[in-house]
């Protein structure tokens, strides 16, 4: 994590005193996002900002900051993160989807609904999930996967559609075919991509290396500080 810091008054020479601090937020997100990293926290006359309180704060004028500060983190970290937890996690929730379907073969929604129910909604919470990374990771990566991200994502959302239905028609035959078959192929699907991502954002594939540290400056030309 690094931390920047600069004065009010470098800011009122660098921009117009009127200026808000929701112009110099913006500036500096856009700087880092060139950088792959992204900003954690504002620190604004020594208090700090949290994320809700950001737009109110963007409001305050460059007359009344004496220093600003931000801590940044490399968003290459942040979606490795991700992915890791993701890739160790698919296995157990395919193992479970295709438990959950053969019972549901055996015995009916008996008993069933809950452990169902959490299943799709960590389904859900998994596209919304590499969704984000989406925005992230841009389509440097995307358009080379074994996996067509665009394909992925339009059969996952039909899929936890359609198990929703099938749910609340109480249709056991039709959601087991959809948990077995469908679902299972939905995060086999996820699982290499997200392997491939991994490999790509480690540079394990020639070529996938983001900027080095020495090409990057630093946003704004603020200046860096010790944590």
């Amino acid at each position: 994590m690094e931390r920047y810091k600069v004065t009010g008054e470098e800011l009122r020479n660098f921009y117009q005193a009127e200026t808000n601090l929701s112009k110099v937020f913006e500036d500096i997100e856009n700087d880092l996002r060139d950088t792959n990293a992204v900003v954690c926290r504002f620190i604004v006359n020594g208090m700090e900002i949290k994320e809700s309180d950001e737009k109110r704060f963007g409001s305050v004028s460059l007359n009344d900051v004496e220093t600003l500060e931000y801590m940044t983190e490399n968003s290459n970290d942040l979606v490795l993160d991700v992915l890791r937890a993701w890739i160790d996690s698919l296995p157990e929730l395919m193992g479970k989807t295709e438990n959950l379907s053969k019972r549901m073969r055996a015995q009916g929604l008996s008993g069933l609904l809950k452990p169902i129910h959490d299943l799709v909604s960590n389904c859900e919470y998994l596209i919304d999930s590499v969704m984000s990374l989406k925005v992230l990771v841009g389509d440097r990566y995307l358009v080379a996967s074994p996996v067509n991200w665009a394909v992925a994502e339009e059969q996952s959302k039909k899929t936890v559609t359609e198990a929703l239905g099938a749910m609340e028609n109480k249709d056991f035959v039709l959601l087991a075919d959809v948990l077995e078959y469908d679902l299972n192929n939905v995060l086999q699907m996820w699982k290499e991509h997200l392997q491939y991502l991994e490999k790509a954002l480690n540079g394990d594939i020639n070529g996938s290396n983001f900027k080095s540290e020495q090409d990057r400056s630093n946003p704004v030309g603020w200046k860096r500080i010790a944590n």
